[in-house]
């Protein structure tokens, strides 16, 4: 018989929020690298970084 018993049996870990900034941080600076050796293709912005990632980062250098 299936347990109908809705309280959770593990606890769940959740980051604080000095680890989840440091997490974010280092991903953005991994992102700015990589869209910085990539040549700027669409300008010095984070939004620039961002559209090239919605183009799955196939873009050339200008």
């Amino acid at each position: 018989m299936k347990d109908l018993n809705f309280e959770r049996k593990t606890e769940r870990r959740r980051a604080n929020t000095a680890s989840m900034r440091n997490i974010v941080a280092g991903f953005c600076r991994t992102a700015m690298e990589d869209y910085r050796a990539a040549g700027y293709p669409f300008g010095k912005t984070t939004e620039g970084m961002l559209i090239w990632f919605e183009h799955g980062q196939m873009t050339t250098p200008n």
